[in-house]
């Protein structure tokens, strides 16, 4: 095993809807409700509260392993945990999807639905602040995607 594989481990992804990602990664940066966590090789054990934001994902080439991505990746996240242990990540989040993988009437659905959610009378403070950080993120993303 060469110096590169020694420092790689498992990194996986779990909404609602199921499994978005599993494969081996030099390194992961999830969106932390109070930051961003950079994860590389034998960190140390930790729990994390997820909040807004995008994970990007360092995945291994498929050559080297099984796996399932290679490349830069990166997921919206919005809510969850992330469990850190033993060479594993493990990611599961209230809402997430992959950018490389996002239609444009995807996103447009997405930034729609969140529009009218903002206005609501049934939010509290903390929820229309959190649902227009949201639809600012859904847009910034709309507009690097040249959508």
């Amino acid at each position: 095993m060469d110096n590169a594989e020694r420092k790689t481990f498992h990194c996986s992804l779990i909404d609602p809807m199921g499994k978005l990602l599993d494969c081996r990664t030099s390194s992961v940066v999830v969106p932390a409700h109070d930051g961003q966590v950079g994860i590389l090789y034998n960190h140390m054990p930790m729990l994390c509260e997820l909040g807004l934001g995008i994970m990007k994902v360092n995945a291994v080439s498929e050559e080297q392993y099984k796996g399932t991505c290679e490349g830069e990746l990166s997921f919206f996240i919005d809510g969850g945990f992330a469990l850190i242990a033993s060479n594993s990540v493990m990611v599961v989040a209230y809402d997430a999807f992959a950018l490389r993988d996002l239609k444009p009437d995807r996103l447009e659905s997405v930034i729609e639905r969140t529009a009218r959610d903002v206005p609501s009378a049934a939010l509290s403070a903390t929820e229309r602040s959190h649902e227009n950080e949201r639809l600012r993120l859904l847009r910034r993303i709309g507009e690097s995607l040249g959508n």
